[in-house]
């Protein structure tokens, strides 16, 4: 059985919402950096994400909507 809402979530680094990494891989919402991948909940968190992921991954960041 293959049902999405079971799957394990994963935070977007930049919002900090909760998004289901199969179903972002499949709409291209994620992206790699330094050997980690990265789901997002949407493409605007994917390209600022991707246009500074140095910002959202220091320890002091706040995810926020």
């Amino acid at each position: 059985m293959n049902d999405l809402s079971m799957a394990p979530m994963a935070k977007d680094p930049v919002c900090g919402m909760d998004v289901n990494p199969e179903i972002a891989t499949a709409q291209g919402l994620s992206s790699d950096h330094e050997g980690a991948t990265y789901y997002f909940c949407g493409k605007g968190c994917k390209l600022d994400f991707d246009d500074e992921p140095a910002k959202f991954l220091h320890a002091g960041y706040q995810p926020h909507m």
